[in-house]
């Protein structure tokens, strides 16, 4: 999926997440929405894509049996390497990757040397199940702004 760098795209990333999700027993979707939110934040505030007016973040999720994938990856210059910090008890942000490390099971990023584009990834480990067929989907739909 791929939306406009902007600030509505964590939700969206979230929204996108707790639908894809909606089937499969065996990660926490959580904890796997809180990972996307803060991927996405991160590519839209530290990458550079915001500022272009058609700079845009894409989420991908693959699920393979005991493992889920996702990666955010930005229109940005690459230039931002993604490090985690340990902030002061009293700021407000930069705690996302600090988030990242103690959900996710390993993570790490890429750039596209043809075109720049940073990819940020997590993996989880679990165990995807099919859910029971109750009739019933709690989840809302992806939405998408192509």
């Amino acid at each position: 999926m791929s939306w406009p760098a902007e600030e509505s795209a964590a939700g969206r990333a979230r929204r996108c997440v707790r639908g894809w999700l909606a089937d499969v027993r065996g990660f926490d979707v959580d904890d796997v929405e809180l990972m996307v939110s803060e991927l996405v934040t991160n590519a839209c505030l530290h990458s550079g894509v915001a500022i272009r007016p058609d700079g845009r973040v894409r989420l991908v999720a693959l699920c393979w049996p005991n493992l889920l994938r996702v990666g955010v990856t930005d229109d940005g210059c690459g230039g931002t390497v993604p490090v985690a910090r340990r902030p002061c008890g009293d700021e407000v942000c930069g705690r996302g990757l600090m988030i990242l490390e103690a959900l996710a099971d390993r993570w790490g990023d890429f750039v596209d040397p043809d075109t720049g584009a940073r990819t940020v990834w997590a993996e989880v480990s679990g165990g995807p199940r099919p859910a029971p067929d109750d009739g019933a989907r709690t989840s809302a739909p992806c939405d998408v702004v192509r």
